[in-house]
């Protein structure tokens, strides 16, 4: 599945997409995330990106539909790569969104985590 994702803890999820995301990753996907939200309300996460192709035409409209839908959901995401257009989408994503998003080389795992816990009170 080029989609993984867990939660770290309350409040805080990561997910690591791979290859080319497709409907059928959604239909699990949002979901997990939906409940996390109906249980803690605003999300922090990381997103991490490895051998990243993008989505399918599907899979796209599933990430626009759940960005749109949840677009005060997410407080913080920390995404993670190592492409320039990686980095250029991440900034996108927090325009459209309104999330604090921040972009993060691949070698700055540690500090993408310390982005995300910093201010974290539960």
């Amino acid at each position: 599945m080029p989609l993984k994702f867990q939660e770290v803890k309350a409040k805080i999820v990561s997910v690591k997409a791979s290859g080319k995301l497709t409907d059928e990753d959604y239909d699990e996907f949002v979901p997990w995330m939906e409940k996390l939200i109906e249980r803690y309300g605003r999300l922090r996460m990381l997103f991490e990106m490895e051998d990243f192709r993008g989505w399918d035409a599907h899979g796209a409209w599933d990430e626009f539909k759940f960005e749109s839908k949840h677009k005060k959901d997410l407080k913080r995401v920390a995404v993670v790569g190592d492409k320039k257009w990686e980095e250029w989408a991440s900034a996108l994503s927090g325009f459209f969104t309104g999330s604090d998003v921040r972009y993060f080389d691949r070698n700055q795992m540690d500090e993408a985590w310390d982005w995300l816990e910093s201010g974290y009170y539960g």
